[in-house]
């Protein structure tokens, strides 16, 4: 696989609530640990689609339209059909 990490030319995220977010992010990363039971998260194949619709659009409670527009509309899509499986 081959992974590709942000640049440092990459337009940092800015957060008005940082200390929420990262307080979110870390009990993310904690339930991660826990499903991973012990096995190190960099060892853990995981769907990013997935990912980013259960664990971070969810988590925000955006609405469907807000939802697609973060996805786009094709991985808006599949993420419905595969939720329905």
């Amino acid at each position: 696989m081959n992974v590709q990490f942000l640049t440092h030319e990459a337009t940092p995220a800015v957060f008005p609530e940082k200390e929420s977010v990262m307080e979110n992010l870390s009990t993310l990363r904690q339930e991660w640990e826990q499903a991973a039971d012990g096995v190190s998260l960099i060892n853990i194949p995981a769907s990013v689609g997935l990912l980013l619709f259960v664990d971070v659009i969810a988590r925000l409670g955006l609405t469907r339209e807000e939802q697609t527009e973060v996805l786009g509309d094709q991985l808006f899509n599949e993420v419905l059909v595969r939720s329905q499986l």
